[in-house]
């Protein structure tokens, strides 16, 4: 059987990060790191990463939450997220419509706003240092000959401006955000994108990122879901699409053997 482990090592600022890790029962060369949801370490991302071990793989799931476990829990996310998700596209940057929601919540539920919704270009950019800490923790610890990285929504976004910083041998998306700037796709080495067809806020960057897999010739696979809706691969969640999520993980697996072996 799999050896599952929740491990403890130190990120560059100094901080302590935990993640979640799946050793698998048999000789590995190759490591995953797997990238979660605004959500956290669910047990659909502890479900994949058991899963991308029983495939041979070391795997292990951050969580990038460490530093405010105590607050940035699942429940407590989803509270406060689902709330903030049901106030129309437009008043979500509209900062008197803003102003007014915070106001209806309490404190902690305030902080936790700030931390994923205001301040949350500053927070992604310190969740993207620990992925980075997370890649020379599995270089030093494990020495694997290949490392690979997959994410899910925000994650997938994370994922990929990650494997902009370093050089991880796979990558693969699931329905997240193109990386920062544009033209840094010429760093990553071979590209998985999954994306769901009813997805306009991702969808949107899906011309630019084309033109730049084509200006800068990287490797890249792409598959597209119509019908589906983001997070259509999370199993139990409310847009989970059985169909689309068992061939989106073929794919997925496909493409790991293809370039971690």
């Amino acid at each position: 059987m799999p050896r599952e482990e929740y491990v403890k090592y130190r990120a560059s600022d100094g901080a302590e990060l935990t993640a979640f890790q799946v050793i698998p029962d048999t000789p590995f060369k190759s490591a995953i790191i797997v990238i979660h949801e605004i959500f956290g370490i669910t047990e659909f991302i502890r479900n994949v990463t058991r899963r991308l071990a029983g495939l041979g793989y070391l795997a292990i799931a951050p969580n990038l939450y460490s530093r405010r476990a105590d607050l940035l829990t699942e429940q407590n996310i989803m509270s406060v997220m689902r709330r903030f998700w049901s106030l129309p596209p437009d008043k979500r940057t509209d900062p008197s419509a803003l102003g007014e929601f915070m106001k209806s919540l309490t404190p902690t539920e305030r902080e936790i706003v700030e931390e994923l919704v205001i301040n949350r270009d500053r927070t992604e950019e310190r969740m993207v240092r620990d992925i980075v800490d997370t890649y020379n923790y599995i270089q030093q610890t494990h020495k694997p000959s290949k490392i690979g990285i997959m994410g899910f929504c925000m994650g997938g976004g994370l994922a990929f401006e990650a494997s902009t910083r370093v050089p991880f041998d796979a990558t693969i998306v699931y329905y997240g955000r193109n990386p920062r700037n544009i033209n840094d796709v010429a760093k990553v080495k071979a590209l998985l994108g999954i994306y769901a067809g009813e997805d306009p806020a991702i969808n949107q960057g899906l011309p630019d990122l084309i033109r730049a897999v084509i200006t800068h010739k990287v490797r890249f696979e792409m598959a597209f879901y119509p019908g589906t809706y983001h997070a259509f691969a999370t199993e139990g969640g409310p847009t989970y699409n059985e169909a689309a999520a068992k061939d989106a993980w073929e794919r997925t697996v496909n493409f790991l053997r293809k370039y971690l072996g």
